[in-house]
């Protein structure tokens, strides 16, 4: 559910692939540290 909010997010500001794929590492490390 979480990957839903963090595409939204990506393809509203960003629509090449690569940053779409920068954001999801962002996110997933962010997701990471957070446990």
């Amino acid at each position: 559910a979480r990957l839903k909010e963090w595409r939204a997010v990506a393809t509203r500001y960003e629509k090449t692939a690569a940053s779409f794929l920068g954001v999801l590492c962002l996110a997933a490390t962010a997701d990471w540290l957070r446990r």
